[in-house]
């Protein structure tokens, strides 16, 4: 997969993992596109990188995605790069928190229903062009799930699923599928995990790296070992994340 000149869309693009990621094409001479539902987010990241081209879009809501990618057609004509970045983490308690289920809507509606609505909205475009690319974030955790996160965990294994369902009915054609699994990163979402976490930047590395070399399932610094241990014995893969987060969510549920 070609790495430059390429026109991106970066979906959460306005801090962390996306602004790495725009960063990165961005330095690869990539005309780049950010969305996000924050418009204070997303002049920040205008004003750090004047190149990028910024939509204010919340991608649960069908009218703003719609809206989002006429005005793409209208304005850049094409759009052969969709990385699939945006997400939202929650911790709780299943059993015992009352608001548990609100809280799940609200990462399905996000973590899931809204990549496959950006996903589908842009394949008219994706499919229009001589070589294009679907990138989708979703998680080591989509493998091996932590207790606390049980239904983001759940949002990413569906990711993953569809990812290499899509990469099927897609493989005749010119539109590659790429998933990154990190581990967990250095981002403002889960600040309070005071586990190991790689940089945004090391994320956004490793994407180009597994562009450059059509690596399709791109795992990340430390879910690269996770993997491997969850292939061996997924029971003993579980347990190594258990210990690895454990007390930082007693600290979070207390």
């Amino acid at each position: 997969m070609k790495i430059n000149s390429n026109t991106v869309l970066i979906t959460g693009g306005s801090s962390g993992i996306g602004l790495a990621i725009a960063k990165a094409f961005l330095n690869l001479n990539n005309q780049v596109i950010i969305c996000g539902r924050n418009q204070q987010k997303l002049a920040q990241a205008s004003q750090t990188y004047p190149q990028l081209h910024t939509f204010l879009c919340d991608i649960t809501q069908p009218d703003q995605v719609s809206e989002m990618f006429t005005a793409i057609k209208s304005q850049f004509g094409e759009l052969n790069v969709l990385v699939n970045n945006a997400g939202i983490i929650k911790f709780y308690d299943f059993i015992h928190d009352e608001d548990a289920l609100n809280s799940g809507e609200q990462e399905i509606a996000t973590n899931l229903l809204g990549t496959l609505r950006v996903t589908k909205s842009a394949l008219p475009l994706l499919l229009n062009s001589k070589e294009s690319a679907i990138v989708t974030l979703s998680s080591i955790v989509a493998l091996v799930p932590s207790a606390n996160m049980g239904i983001y965990a759940a949002t990413k294994a569906a990711l993953h699923s569809f990812s290499r369902s899509l990469r099927q009915q897609l493989e005749q054609t010119t539109v590659k599928v790429f998933e990154v699994m990190p581990p967990f990163v250095d981002t403002e979402a889960i600040e309070q995990i005071k586990a190991d976490k790689v940089s945004p930047a090391e994320v956004a590395e490793a994407l180009i790296k597994g562009l450059r070399t059509n690596n399709y399932e791109i795992r990340v610094g430390p879910a690269k070992a996770l993997y491997f241990a969850h292939r061996l014995s997924p029971a003993k893969a579980e347990n190594i994340l258990k210990q690895l987060v454990s007390k930082a969510f007693k600290v979070q549920m207390t």
